[in-house]
């Protein structure tokens, strides 16, 4: 039931061969400027790493994570180290400030996202107040000050270890080491000789995922009506759904969209068929591009 009281039938989808080929293809897209991005935050770094390399361990990354996640970041700067001969530190540094550009950009999202459809969650929220009393809890002062405490003085600690005031003990001098690689590689943004193309790329890469996103939306019958402000909020939800540590956003990128479709009077059955569209497109393709990179990058490399 819709918020004028609209009662939708079962999910319809439609127009897949018009809607979901051009999505795949969008989505390469989109792992193309990621890797020529890392690319150029590489290159920062006074190597010149071969863009066919970043772009098989970026496949590679995605692949990766459908089965540990996290794994991905890990695994395409151990490709990278590899065989471009590159300091494993420093290329999980440029990774970090990859993360940091993306971090930047789903904020300013989100906050889009949620200025322009203020409106709609505050009647969700109004005709069900438990929802208030719940977001209350969870963020209490006692548990955000819990939160603030821990990570300050994580963070303390870590800059201690950093400038080497305990590398009296083996482990805290390979950490101090790895610390200031890492550090090398985040500084890398600030360095970066071609500022204007990662830029250009970080905007890119998120406007791709969000036409992935946008087609798919334009599958089904029932979400056809729904505006673009409306498609920006879902996909803000999807991503923060793909952000929690699970195989690919597997479980919670579907739990955020059905939610997030539930708000704006959309059937859950509706927002079921949407998010297992969505997200097995997704999956699929990571699927097929990962292993065709995981096939062929010790092939280009053979000389390696």
């Amino acid at each position: 039931m819709t918020l004028s009281g609209t009662v939708y039938p079962p999910a319809r989808p439609h127009g897949y061969a018009t809607r979901l080929v051009p999505a795949a293809l969008i989505s390469l897209l989109s792992h193309i400027s990621r890797a020529r991005r890392w690319q150029l935050l590489l290159e920062t770094t006074g190597e010149k790493p071969r863009f066919i390399n970043t772009f098989f361990a970026v496949l590679n990354a995605y692949f990766a994570n459908l089965a540990i996640p996290r794994l991905g970041e890990v695994t395409r700067c151990a490709l990278i180290s590899r065989y471009e001969k590159q300091d494993f530190s420093k290329v999980l540094g440029t990774v970090v400030s990859e993360r940091l550009l993306d971090l930047i950009l789903v904020a300013i999202l989100t906050v889009v996202a949620f200025a322009t459809q203020a409106n709609v969650f505050g009647d969700f929220i109004a005709q069900h107040p438990e929802i208030k009393d719940n977001l209350a809890k969870i963020f209490s002062p006692l548990t955000i000050t819990i939160m603030a405490v821990i990570g300050i003085a994580g963070l303390f600690l870590l800059i201690v270890i950093a400038k080497g005031k305990l590398d009296r003990f083996v482990i805290c001098q390979k950490i101090s080491k790895f610390i200031n690689g890492l550090w090398t590689g985040i500084l890398s943004l600030k360095n970066a000789q071609h500022k204007a193309g990662i830029i250009f790329h970080s905007f890119l890469i998120w406007t791709l995922y969000f036409l992935m996103l946008y087609f798919c939306f334009f599958a089904f019958e029932e979400l056809s009506g729904l505006n673009v402000l409306t498609a920006l909020m879902l996909f803000v939800a999807g991503s923060f759904g793909m952000i929690v540590p699970s195989p690919n956003g597997m479980g919670s990128y579907h739990f955020m969209i059905i939610q997030t479709l539930i708000i704006y009077g959309i059937a859950s059955e509706t927002g079921a068929a949407f998010a297992l569209v969505a997200h097995g497109l997704q999956t699929l393709l990571i699927i097929v591009f990962g292993l065709i990179s995981t096939i062929l990058i010790p092939v280009v490399n053979k000389d390696k």
